[in-house]
């Protein structure tokens, strides 16, 4: 469903009051969600919810109601209804753009507030806001905003955990893309999230966020940051293996920048690997070593001159 605004006049800028009907809900704490999210979205100062009349008094412009207006109408309905996939978009004006997305799998409220505040920082958006009954995300942002919590919404909705493996690629400009991987080997919530804190270190990556459900991590960077990454989850999770050898990778945008895996098999601790790394940092004088516990595995960025004196510390240490 898609519909477009043509540009306010002047005289529609006056306020005008409006009362909204609900016809489908009626439950207390719903008609208070769907209100919530009305005001906010639509910049209308929020209201409250006229219980005995299952109404909502509005003041806003002429087009901050009509846009309450085709809210209500997608929100205000029971939940067993299914839902198309039909596009629900509400075009406000050229590069103002509000979307409903209808999420299929996660848990409510605990899941599908986790996903949907990993894509509005994914995508930058400023306006996200969640609608539990439906599993709904409202969202206003950019035209480029809203294909990116597209993009995201559709790579990290899933029932389980998938394979191991990424997603398909978003390319936003020359170099800038997004990407979702899967880290299906990873047995708890914190190996997880000690995983994807350590390659977003490494990586230098500043948007990489995480849906625990779905062992889901998205990511958004250049592209060297991004195939860096990629390359540390598929090592780091197990697709290669400790004992397969070329755990190292150079960056290509320069001739002294590599990072290396280094796996320790006498490492019985966390407390013994992250001695090890304290050591790695203070004697080659380097700031980028991180660990992952579940497989004793230590990460170490810097120069070939850096890597080699960290092999050698690795190796003193793992005796």
């Amino acid at each position: 469903m898609i519909i477009s605004l043509l540009a306010v006049s002047s005289a529609l800028a006056q306020q005008t009051d409006r009362v909204l009907h609900f016809t489908a809900t009626s439950d207390t704490k719903n008609l208070q969600e769907i209100a919530r999210v009305i005001c906010a979205i639509t910049d209308i100062p929020q209201t409250s919810v006229d219980m005995a009349e299952n109404s909502l008094p509005l003041r806003g412009t002429a087009s901050q109601v009509a846009l309450a207006e085709w809210l209500l109408s997608n929100l205000d309905q029971p939940s067993s209804v299914p839902h198309d996939d039909a596009k629900y978009e509400y075009r406000i004006s050229h590069d103002d753009v509000v979307r409903l997305f209808f999420l299929t799998n996660p848990e409510v409220p605990m899941g599908v507030q986790e996903i949907a505040t990993a894509v509005r920082a994914l995508a930058g958006v400023r306006q996200m806001f969640t609608y539990n009954d439906l599993r709904a995300v409202v969202v206003r942002g950019t035209s480029e905003q809203i294909n990116l919590a597209e993009f995201f919404f559709g790579q990290m909705d899933k029932p389980g955990i998938p394979g191991s493996g990424a997603s398909a690629e978003f390319r936003m400009g020359s170099d800038s893309l997004a990407r979702v991987v899967y880290l299906p080997n990873t047995k708890t919530v914190q190996d997880f999230q000690q995983l994807v804190t350590a390659v977003r270190t490494i990586a230098r990556l500043r948007y990489a966020f995480t849906y625990n459900i779905a062992r889901a991590v998205g990511l958004r960077g250049t592209d060297e940051q991004v195939a860096l990454a990629k390359w540390l989850f598929e090592d780091l999770d197990g697709a290669k293996g400790p004992d397969s050898g070329g755990h190292q990778y150079r960056i290509p945008s320069s001739s002294d920048d590599f990072v290396r895996v280094f796996y320790l098999a006498h490492a019985a601790t966390s407390q013994h690997l992250g001695e090890t790394m304290l050591q790695i940092q203070s004697k080659t004088h380097n700031a980028w070593v991180c660990i992952y516990n579940a497989p004793s595995a230590i990460v170490v960025r810097g120069t070939a001159q850096q890597i080699v004196r960290a092999a050698e510390l690795t190796r003193q240490e793992d005796n």
